[in-house]
This record gives structure tokens, sequence and C-alpha cells, in this order.
């Protein structure tokens, strides 16, 4: 890490559900601080990259795999997860050492996506397959937060907070902060930028959804364009704006164009790859 005081976060997918261009990884995102090992949310495709940056031998200690919401290009490569911590590391029956903190239902959906009985199998008797994982939830209770509530908790040497905001019925934005320094805010999917206040702190670096694009947002729209994401940063103070997680006709380019009319700072379309230090 090039300084050892900062978070470095690394792109492992910035791409929507269906899109098909070079680098069309769904998302997923890597941050790292000293020994404390944070992945905010896994789609389809990112799970590759994740290992070939930790190493599958150290998969087992990531600190928190934390999931935003419960569509599938946010959280379905904790599939592959599960086959290399239960299969390729040999844990068996002692696999459940990798906590993941979602909304409520994550955990079931897993069970399902693994369930490979046939249905009269299925009509015998409950199934539980072996899985590796520690699983809690954003809620504080077990009532569905407000919008802006969530949970804040410790993991290693960073904290990390969750806020309600709206996309689909239990959806979260993530930050990321190590002491009282200016963290890292994830969107999330979101369909309404003004949810973002709620956890976008001054001197953040917000890493933001655009998938609308250079549109223009229309009410009923469930994600953010790049005019939300310029306008959730200006608004905030954050220090630098991280677009991601474009749609399938989405250029980055104009998404940035789009952006920079809200917002003053540095904006960075993200790709596969791509290293930032925070």
């Amino acid at each position: 890490m090039a300084d050892s005081d900062s978070l470095t976060l690394t792109v492992l997918g910035s791409a929507g559900a269906y899109r098909t261009h070079e680098g069309s990884r769904a998302s997923g995102y890597l941050v790292q601080y000293g020994a404390t090992t944070v992945v905010l949310d896994l789609g389809h495709g990112t799970y590759a990259p994740l290992a070939a940056r930790v190493g599958i031998s150290a998969l087992p200690q990531i600190s928190v795999v934390a999931i935003s919401h419960l569509h599938p290009d946010h959280w379905v490569d904790l599939a592959a997860l599960r086959h290399a911590l239960v299969h390729g590391n040999k844990m068996g029956n002692d696999a459940r050492s990798v906590s993941v903190i979602g909304p409520s239902g994550l955990a079931p959906r897993i069970s399902a996506l693994l369930d490979d009985r046939t249905p009269e199998e299925q009509a015998a008797g409950a199934y539980e397959a072996l899985q590796p994982f520690a699983f809690t939830t954003w809620r504080s209770d077990a009532a569905l937060p407000p919008l802006g509530g969530g949970r804040v908790v410790s993991i290693g040497d960073l904290t990390m907070q969750s806020a309600r905001v709206r996309h689909t019925g239990e959806s979260y934005a993530l930050r990321v902060v190590r002491r009282h320094a200016a963290g890292l805010t994830y969107s999330g999917d979101v369909s309404h930028w003004e949810d973002l206040a709620a956890i976008v702190r001054p001197g953040d670096t917000l890493l933001c959804e655009a998938a609308g694009g250079a549109t223009r947002w229309r009410e009923g729209d469930t994600h953010v364009t790049a005019y939300g994401a310029g306008k959730a940063a200006a608004s905030a103070g954050a220090a630098k704006l991280l677009l991601t997680h474009f749609g399938a006709e989405v250029d980055p380019a104009e998404a940035v164009r789009a952006a920079a009319t809200e917002f003053s700072g540095e904006i960075v379309a993200v790709r596969e790859g791509d290293r930032f230090e925070i």
C-alpha cells in the first residue's frame, strides 16, 4: 500500500446488470487498510479479481463482505466465494468465518441459489448447504430502518456506517472510515441523490452509481444520473467523485461531463482494476 494511513480502493467491477462493453463485471469494490479487508458488494464476475488481489488462501481473512441491496448484480458472486471457502480452502463445517452484512433476506436467497435438489427431494424436508458466512443485517432491530437509518459497526481498524436509501424496499449506502478522517462513501444503487446527504461527509470520496449516465432524471427512475451524482458530491462537500455502475448504453466520458456541471472537484469514471488511495 502506497500510504500506510490511506484506504486503498480497488475496483473489482463497475458495470450495471447487463452492460456488454469490455470490462463489464458487475458492482464490486475492495477496500484495504492495514490488516482490515472490506468488500463492498460482490456482483457477477467480481470473485475472480477479488481472489487474484487477496489470494485464495487469504480469503478466510476477509473482514467483512457488505452488501448494499438484494439485486443479484450486487451479491451473486457470494456463491463463488462460498465454493472457494468451502472447497478451495477445505473449510467444510468449520467454514462460518467470513462476516456478511446485508439487507434482510440475503441468507435464504443464497441458500436457494445453492439448493440443487429435485422438487421431490425439496418436498421431503429442509435443506442447508454449507455456508462459510456469518450473516447479520443492516437493521439495528427487526424493524425496517427509516430513510437515512441503519447501523454503525466496527470492522477491524475501520468503522462502517449504513444509511437506508430509496431504490429497492431495503437498499443502503455505505461509508467506510478510519478513525476521524474523511472516508469513502459508496452509494450502492439509489434513486434520489438527496438520500445520500444522510451519510456523505465533507472531504469524503463519493463512489456513486451513475446508471442513468448523462440523461435527465425523471420521477419514477430507480437510479440516479451523473447529474444527480454531481449534485450529491457538491452538496455534501465531497473531495472527489468516482462514477460507477454504468447502464448498458452509458458513455462514461459523457457521464463525467454531465457530473462536472454540478460538481467542481475531481471526477473519475472508474474501470475494473482501478486503484485509489483515500
